[in-house]
């Protein structure tokens, strides 16, 4: 009987016994979040960090191991700080086998028992140090669904969410699998009025796949425009155009164009990625709004995404600190994406403290 208990007592032991490794990875063909999880967030791709290196910033990349096996992937990015410091960020990551995000944070989506979990982040917890160390960092950031968090990093006050550095904590998603009568059904009557009105009306909305900086001087134009009317800052304009560039050459995007008597009312960037389709970025005019050219351009991009026979369309972030943009996002139907809470390493107490101080007046 001893002997039994014993053997029992081996094998649970050796159960725990796991080995995480987590190694930097510098070939493309060998970074692959979708690979394991099919619905990893575009912030995770390989181009995504290329966007950033576009802009100078430090780009790395890295796979976890549990054992043999790859479990996970994700990408840091240092950000520049007042003051010639940085910081690193984990855009909605690492991304796991089973961290899917179409669930809440409350959910544990760790792929193993709470006893891996907590050896994992140990492990996570040492490379992330020996990397913000590295980077001489004041502190590095990630969002990740996981228990015991607290345990190992602090968790990030609200207000020093925003910015335009930081991935929203929440999202609007639609199922595109139901029929188009079923979806128009799902929508509010203003948005179906909308289309219809539209459509009345003359606006011609059009797919476009290629040539995209044909398009890049009437889309950033549109851009100030919009950003001036919804009270938002832009990043530099050679930011979007290294974008366009990039999504022309890895044919992961389209653009959705409206034309009223050929004037163009709305310029979408769409993304592919996955089995998801992310509205990007969005412009428009201020002229004929009575015509409700956005509401027909997101209609024709959601028949388009069937098309694709993708799954979900991503209207991007909503929350109070944009009510009006969220308000019309709701409104064609979906429910709300949740991402886990952020969390930071911190490095260099001080200047951590100076950062959520400016955070903090910022936001009163």
């Amino acid at each position: 009987m001893r002997f039994l208990c014993l053997l029992f007592l081996r094998q649970e032991k050796r159960k725990i016994l796991v080995m995480f490794k987590i190694l930097e990875i510098e070939n493309e063909t060998k970074y692959e979040p979708l690979a394991i999880n099919e619905n990893a967030p575009f912030t995770q791709a390989w181009f995504f960090g290329q966007w950033q290196e576009a802009m100078g910033r430090k780009v790395r990349r890295f796979e976890i191991k549990k054992d043999f096996e790859i479990i996970g992937f994700f990408q840091v990015i240092k950000y520049p700080f007042p003051f010639g410091k940085s910081f690193l960020y984990i855009p909605h990551a690492p991304v796991l086998t089973s961290n899917t995000p179409q669930a809440t944070s409350k959910e544990n989506k760790f792929p193993m028992g709470s006893a891996h979990n907590n050896e994992f982040l140990k492990k996570f917890h040492e490379k992330l140090l020996k990397i913000t160390k590295e980077e001489n960092a004041i502190f590095a950031r990630f969002d990740f669904h996981s228990r015991n968090l607290d345990r190992y990093f602090k968790k990030v006050p609200s207000y020093a969410y925003h910015s335009s550095y930081f991935q929203p904590k929440y999202e609007w998603i639609l199922n595109v699998k139901k029929s188009e009568e079923e979806m128009l059904n799902n929508m509010h009557p203003k948005t179906r009025y909308g289309i219809r009105l539209a459509e009345s009306k003359g606006v011609k909305v059009e797919i476009i796949k290629t040539d995209f900086l044909e398009y890049f001087s009437h889309f950033y134009d549109l851009m100030k425009k919009t950003a001036e009317r919804n009270k938002f800052n832009l990043h530099p304009e050679i930011y979007y155009k290294n974008i366009f560039t990039s999504c022309e050459k890895n044919k992961n995007a389209f653009l959705v164009i409206a034309n009223y008597n050929s004037k163009i009312l709305v310029i979408n960037l769409v993304l592919l990625y996955g089995e998801t389709v992310y509205f990007v970025f969005g412009a428009s005019s201020d002229e004929f709004k009575n015509l409700m050219a956005p509401h027909l351009s997101h209609w024709k991009t959601i028949i388009e995404v069937k098309k694709l026979d993708l799954k979900i369309y991503n209207f991007g972030a909503v929350g109070e600190e944009f009510e009006g943009i969220s308000r019309f996002k709701k409104r064609f139907g979906g429910e709300l994406l949740e991402y886990s809470d952020s969390y930071d390493l911190v490095l260099k107490t001080f200047w951590y403290k100076l950062y959520n101080l400016r955070k903090w007046v910022s936001n009163q």
